[in-house]
């Protein structure tokens, strides 16, 4: 089988030998760069070893530059949370940072992934294929990396939940993930462990809420969450490129394409221009997010001296996005979170941290809160609640948004895919396929009075899709979502 440009492209960034340009789109071209294209523009930065995009959740993809020790640390500290280095089995975009985290690691512990065809995800194939790296690993430990719309699939045939049960690990991120999905996964006895991350952080840095022991993780007065440490990229850049030079398929490239691709020899028409990250504020504005490892499971955070410099942050109004360079800079998110109580009874990462008191808990994106009534409504909250009733109706997947409403301002409203629905492209997922259903509504707005939520909390209708609207990796495209629930509810 011909192995995939993107191994052999990942292997020379590996070496050093050559920057990498990641697609924006899962099907665009992977491009190689090299220090003369990078312009560091007064920030002091080297080139950066991988520049690939953000997911675009808060607004136009930005190019993220990350260096190859950034890339190495999270590598490293995964192996170490979990058993140690293994095989890889490779089923995400690798335009996207945990896909490409998958190659990498294989790579870093001496073995290329197995990959997955390109195309839509097929549970079938993906059992079939893990299957076949389980039997060739040997003694070595397995593991794959899943999204949960990828894992409501796999949970849908049992020969690919067997499958999975295999591997030693199981990373599951990318998108907030319901508590009974969790539980169906231990139920087939698949060894789950919760990541979170983005591509600012090279992946994911928090292991089924503990973060990995060089990440420091702080929460500002308005619970947004802040990192810093090893595994933090160098900042924003912006991407200047052209379709000329030399270029390499993301994944799923013909013969004929790889043949001339090696025949090419223009020069890369391609700049990347390093974009300065927002000053420190005075007083030492990074002081708390820099307080040491006492931070990283969330031990410390609450002091007196923290507490205070977190309303200072706040004060001085940090937007989300990267503040300081070098080893002073930390990054501001968008993500809402909160410290939790350990739980008695854990698996994957939090064994890794037995003495770890607090986990973190990511309560959604702070731009996702919808004011209805007068309140602020967590769409993930509700999202959780919403599943565990509509599981039992017949439902397998849920996304809650909105529409504009004279009494309430906005009002919830409710989609839901059904279990037998026919598995499609995420892509597909349109407008139009929707249907209001009272009864449905009436038995939805009980279950979620049974579990204690307000009356702002329940939404207003519901209607049943084919499919939830989602973006790039697998995450719901909550945008798009709105505009759907606009159109059937003839708004």
């Amino acid at each position: 089988m011909t192995r995939p440009l993107i191994v052999d492209q990942v292997s020379r960034m590996l070496a050093g030998e050559a920057g990498l340009l990641l697609p924006r789109d899962r099907g665009g071209l992977v491009r190689t760069f090299g220090p003369a294209e990078f312009d560091p523009a007064d920030t002091g930065r080297r080139a950066p070893a991988l520049v690939l995009f953000t997911s675009g959740s808060t607004g136009a993809p930005k190019g993220v530059g990350l260096s190859l020790e950034a890339l190495t640390a999270s590598a490293t500290e995964t192996e170490r949370l979990l058993v140690g280095p293994g095989r890889w089995h490779l089923c995400l975009p690798s335009n996207h940072i945990a896909g490409l985290q998958v190659v990498f690691r294989a790579l870093l512990a001496g073995a290329a992934p197995s990959v997955a065809r390109p195309g839509p995800f097929d549970a079938g194939r993906f059992a079939a294929d893990l299957t076949a790296l389980q039997g060739r690993a040997g003694e070595e430990p397995v593991y794959t990396s899943l999204v949960p719309t990828q894992l409501v699939r796999v949970l849908a045939l049992p020969e690919a939940a067997a499958a999975a049960a295999r591997c030693a690990a199981v990373l599951l991120g990318g998108a907030a993930v319901s508590p009974r999905l969790l539980e169906r996964a231990a139920e087939a006895g698949i060894p789950i462990v919760r990541t979170y991350g983005m591509s600012e952080t090279a992946g994911g840095c928090v292991y089924d809420g503990v973060p990995f022991p060089e990440v420091r993780v702080d929460l500002d007065t308005q619970g947004r969450v802040l990192l810093a440490g090893p595994v933090l990229a160098d900042g924003y850049l912006e991407v200047a490129e052209s379709q000329d030079g030399r270029e390499a398929p993301e994944g799923g490239e013909s013969p004929e394409q790889a043949e001339a691709l090696e025949r090419a020899e223009a020069p890369s028409a391609l700049r990347l221009t390093a974009v300065p990250n927002g000053p420190v504020p005075a007083a030492g504005g990074a002081e708390g997010i820099r307080a040491g490892a006492d931070t990283t499971a969330g031990e410390g955070i609450g002091s007196e001296s923290q507490e205070a410099e977190a309303e200072r942050l706040a004060a001085e109004a940090l937007r989300p996005g990267f503040w300081g360079e070098g080893p002073a800079r930390f990054l501001v998110t968008s993500d809402l979170g909160r410290w939790v109580p350990a739980a008695e009874e854990s698996h994957g990462a939090a064994e890794a941290s037995p003495g770890a008191a607090r986990r973190l808990e990511i309560l959604g994106r702070a731009d996702d809160i919808i004011v209805t009534g007068g309140e602020n409504v967590s769409p993930h909250e509700v999202e959780a609640h919403l599943l565990r009733v509509a599981e039992p109706l017949g439902y397998r997947e849920v996304l809650v948004s909105s529409v504009p409403d004279e009494e309430w301002g906005r009002v919830l409203v409710a989609l839901l895919v059904p279990a037998d629905a026919a598995e499609r492209h995420p892509s597909s997922a349109g407008g139009g396929t929707g249907t209001s259903a009272d009864p449905l509504l009436h038995r939805i707005q009980a279950g979620l009075r049974a579990r204690g939520l307000s009356a702002a909390m329940l939404p207003r209708a519901a209607h049943t899709v084919s499919a939830l609207p989602v973006r790039g990796i697998g995450k719901p495209d909550r945008r798009a979502a709105q505009t759907l629930a606009a159109e059937l509810q003839g708004r």
